[in-house]
């Protein structure tokens, strides 16, 4: 079954592009992304678009891609909200924007760049940026220099590290059920021994 998945996307690799664009993009969006776990799976795909013979420069292009239109759709939003935010947004997320402004009135522009290496952070700062009047001349280029690195960081992370644990996966396999074996053995975490003995 996963071989001939992967014969498939061998011969349909946009399918792999595709995907990490339009997950890392969603993952990007106001609320949305913060039922995403792109983090997740983002070093996944990379390890599968290593398997299937896309570049590194081709998966890490569409990741990009993905985070600049996402954040950008979250700013312009931001941007048309304004002044009405905390009416726009439901009353659950407001925590989460009132972190994303003291965030930013703390780092200032770095904050659009940091912001995605933080949790939630992730996609309300872009989102939030808008509604604070950001102007687009500096979030534009902080968020175009910044993507590359964070899609980067995730999407090579796997792209690399994953190639080695898809080509032994057997092994690997094999290697959690030996450990998780001789954890159950000697730590006995459901008391398993005990039982018998009361028996």
């Amino acid at each position: 079954m996963f071989d001939s998945i992967l014969l498939f996307l061998e011969t349909n690799p946009d399918w792999v592009n595709w995907t990490i664009f339009v997950l890392i993009f969603i993952e990007s969006l106001f609320i949305i992304g913060l039922f995403t776990p792109a983090l997740l799976i983002i070093p996944g795909i990379g390890a599968l678009a290593a398997s299937v013979g896309i570049s590194p420069f081709e998966i890490t292009f569409y990741a990009t891609m993905g985070m600049i239109i996402g954040d950008s759709t979250s700013f312009v939003l931001g941007r048309l909200v304004g002044n009405k935010l905390f009416d726009w947004v439901p009353n659950d997320y407001h925590r989460y924007v009132k972190q994303a402004q003291k965030f930013m009135k703390k780092y200032g522009i770095l904050s659009v760049a940091l912001g995605r290496f933080i949790g939630p952070l992730r996609c309300v700062v872009p989102f939030t940026a808008g509604s604070l009047g950001m102007r687009k001349s500096i979030f534009f280029p902080v968020t175009f220099l910044s993507a590359p690195t964070w899609t980067s960081l995730y999407v090579l992370t796997g792209y690399f590290l994953g190639v080695a644990f898809i080509e032994y996966f057997n092994y690997a396999l094999i290697g959690l059920i030996l450990v998780i074996t001789i954890y159950t053995v000697y730590k006995d975490p459901m008391n398993l021994r005990e039982d018998s003995n009361n028996v």
